[in-house]
């Protein structure tokens, strides 16, 4: 890396002390007293802790404020902010040389200069580097004054890519509650207009799916299943095929329009549903679904399915699904004497013209989301690149 010609160049080892963590054993854990920081503990907060006895030598003592560096796995700089702590054999604690640099810009250096630590990394299976490999590595650094100048400028930038990805997350979770809150606004205008009807009155037909053993499958027609009713979307990305019979493939055939519902799942998924679309050759559907055909006199099926996927009609069915351990089911009898308020079909037209591109509209939003998600990562690079070669 180039630093600016004015800065002095140091080793890392000059820069701070280096001291490396315990080595714990299976037979070392408790199932209290202090949390062993391991680097999965560093990676990501939700990792739980192995414990060890309150009788540890000093200098393996960790708390808030200091600095870690994981040396094994993952190479990374992390300021410790989780209280009382004890290091593991992977991580030093970085003592810094008051005299020559501050720590917080050592953090952001050690972050900065990870891509050539790595270069200085050995190892297979897991990457990793010696203490004297890593102290030998050499640096730059502004006077103290500039490192603070530049350390508040970098966090006052870290603070702000925070912001925006706290906008982004939010702008996610609404855009997975849109549908959900349309479906509930839907019912709650449908029903203080137009009165209960049992679904039964609203289709054609409704047929239990196809069961067959696992020989049967891996070839034949399209096969649609529980994991192809995405939330309320239809999903063809993990689309099966299983070998039937003429009988069976005319029996048990899918089109496009039609809605499934998942007949036996967990409580909280019972009875979810989907339009099937998409389609472009003759497809069956498994025994843990229901097949619907609505009859087009009455009920768009779009439509339909809106209704059926609100949260109100949804408690009405779970609350006589039967339960037990980990699983529940509804049958037919309980499907199509479930009631909605299904409006004219004429103003299901106005419905369907209103409303029909909401599921496309939100999809859309959550990739965006997450395309400007992972731009952010991109955003903390550059503010490091740029406050390291004397930018920021």
């Amino acid at each position: 890396m180039t630093f600016p010609a004015r800065w002095k160049t140091y080793k890392l080892g000059e820069l701070a002390q280096y001291i490396n963590g315990k080595a714990f054993r299976p037979e070392d854990w408790k199932t209290s007293g202090l949390p062993i920081i391991r680097i999965q503990n560093l990676t990501d907060r939700t990792k739980p802790f192995n414990y060890c006895d309150r009788q540890v030598e000093p200098r393996y003592l960790v708390g808030d404020g200091d600095l870690l560096i994981s040396w094994s796995a993952t190479l990374g700089s992390f300021i410790w902010d989780r209280g009382p702590a004890v290091l593991n054999q992977h991580i030093f604690k970085a003592i810094p040389n008051a005299d020559l640099v501050e720590r917080d810009f050592l953090h952001f250096l050690m972050l900065e200069t990870l891509e050539e630590m790595t270069t200085h990394a050995h190892g297979i299976a897991m990457k990793h580097i010696t203490k004297g490999k890593f102290e030998a590595i050499e640096v730059a650094i502004p006077s103290l004054n500039e490192q603070r100048r530049i350390t508040a400028r970098i966090k006052s930038c870290m603070e702000r890519v925070e912001e925006i990805e706290r906008q982004i997350s939010q702008v996610h979770q609404d855009s997975r509650h849109l549908p959900q809150a349309f479906r509930f606004d839907l019912w709650r205008t449908c029903v203080d207009r137009y009165p209960l009807v049992e679904l039964g009155t609203l289709v054609n037909s409704a047929k239990n799916g196809l069961y067959k053993p696992r020989e049967h499958h891996g070839s034949g027609s399209l096969l649609l299943r529980l994991f192809n009713i995405n939330g309320t979307e239809f999903d063809t990305t993990r689309l099966e095929r299983l070998n039937v019979s003429s009988k069976e493939a005319a029996d048990y055939s899918i089109n496009n329009g039609d809605i499934i519902v998942s007949r036996v799942n967990s409580r909280e998924l019972v009875g979810k549903s989907t339009v099937v679309e998409g389609l472009d050759e003759p497809a069956v559907f498994e025994a843990m679904l229901i097949r619907l055909r609505a009859d087009t006199r009455r009920a768009r099926s779009d439509v339909l399915a809106w209704l059926m996927s609100a949260p109100q009609f949804l408690h009405d069915l779970r609350m006589r699904a039967k339960h037990a351990i980990g699983q529940s089911s509804i049958n037919q009898q309980d499907l199509l004497g479930s009631r909605l308020p299904l409006p004219p079909l004429h103003e299901q037209e106005l419905l369907a013209d209103k409303y029909s591109d909401l599921g496309t509209l939100a999809a859309n939003l959550r990739t965006e989301c997450s395309s400007r998600w992972q731009a952010t990562d991109g955003l903390r690079e550059s503010v490091l690149r740029k406050a390291f070669v004397g930018e920021l």
